[in-house]
Parts: structure tokens; sequence; C-alpha cells
């Protein structure tokens, strides 16, 4: 959903089924997650507090990029502080969970049990971990496993069923102890960068993000991101 032709794409599957877009749900600020409404019509944006404040900085700061792009992501017009029901049919729920993001938030539809759980699901790649907060995570991934759901839609990756939402737990639990581990040996970032990245399957154009969350989230910069 990066580009306005992932947007269009998506508004000709809506219109080929007679249907049209009147509300989008933001998951959590990233430009893949965002920049793909900049052709849609007219319509309501709801994100928590945090993927909004986030959003509006993103803008911002990459506002000149965003430009010669010809990407204009559309800002929320209705905000939530932590969930939100909406009287749709079938009725749907948005909650704020954080974690990959700080308002990293996953969309419920309770009548088909289906969740949409933005980026705190990756599946076929590991996650994108540059804004990781890591126990907020690692909580909202156990809270999501006591849900009663049996569908789920990841960020990225294909459709799958509960089980997804513990493999991933289970991949970030092994992947945050796997990182103390190398932090208390006292391995210096570009090492650690290196050493990491090849455990876990991190592609070198990939590498930038999991640099940032070691830098900036998980103490080898000095600061730790552990909310």
């Amino acid at each position: 959903f990066l580009t306005r032709e992932d947007g269009r794409a998506l508004l000709e599957a809506a219109q080929a089924e007679a249907r049209r877009v009147t509300a989008v749900v933001y998951t959590h600020e990233h430009f893949d997650h965002t920049a793909g409404t900049t052709d849609f019509p007219p319509c309501g944006v709801i994100a928590s507090e945090g993927t909004a404040r986030g959003l509006v900085q993103q803008l911002e700061r990459w506002r000149e990029q965003l430009a010669r792009q010809g990407l204009a992501p559309r800002r929320p017009t209705l905000v939530f502080d932590s969930r939100v029901r909406l009287p749709w049919e079938p009725e749907v729920v948005v909650v704020d969970l954080g974690g990959h993001a700080e308002g990293s938030s996953v969309v419920l539809v309770p009548e088909h049990r289906v969740l949409f759980a933005g980026d705190l699901v990756f599946r076929g790649r590991p996650p994108y971990v540059g804004t990781i907060r890591p126990e907020k995570w690692v909580t909202a991934l156990r809270t999501l496993e006591e849900w009663d759901v049996e569908t789920v839609v990841p960020g990225h990756g294909p459709v799958g069923g509960r089980e997804v939402l513990t493999e991933q737990r289970v991949w970030l639990e092994g992947f945050l102890e796997r990182v103390r581990e190398v932090r208390e040996r006292g391995t210096p970032l570009d090492e650690a960068v290196d050493l990491l990245a090849a455990e876990f399957g991190y592609a070198e154009e990939r590498r930038r993000g999991l640099r940032m969350a070691l830098e900036t989230r998980l103490g080898f910069g000095g600061s730790r991101g552990d909310r």
C-alpha cells in the first residue's frame, strides 16, 4: 500500500464488487500502510492517537520526498485513544495495542472472527523492527492469542489461522533474548547488526531497520525502548 498504484488497485477491487470506500483504518503510521490513500475519494480516516501523531511527524519529515513522488496520504479524521467500535455491518472494533510502532492497532470483525493484525504480525519474512516497543509488542501478541479469532490477516505475508499469533510471539521473544545476549557480551553495534541479520534472515536492504532498533530501542545506543 506504498504507492498510488496500490491504492488504485484496492479501489478497483471495491468497485468490481459494486462497493465504495467510505472509511479507512490506519493500523500505524508507516507509509507502506498509508501512502496508498493518495487517490482515495473523500472518506473518513480512523487512527489511534499514537498513529495520528506519528503520521503528522512523518508527513513533515518526508514532505519533500513525498511531493516528488506525488504522494499525499490522507490525514486522520477520527482519532481514538484506546479502542473504538464502528457500527457497521458487520460491526468492526479497532484496538490500540502498541508494539510495532507507538500506536499500532488491530482491526477485529467479531462476527466473522477475523483479525487484521497490521504489522504486529509478519509472515514469510522477519518483521520490521525499527520502531519497536519490545515489551508492548510481546504483550500485544499475548493479548491477541486470547481473543476468539479464526482468521488472521498479517500486515505482510499470507493470511493464516490464529496459530500465526503464537508463531510471531515465539519468534519475537527469541529475537529479543538473542539481542540481550549479544548486547550483554559487549558486541559493537556494527558487528551485532551483521550477526543478528544473518541469524534472523534480514536481507541487506532490511538491515537499516534492524540497526535503528538496536541503536535506539534495544540498548546498543545507551537507551532502551521497552515501553
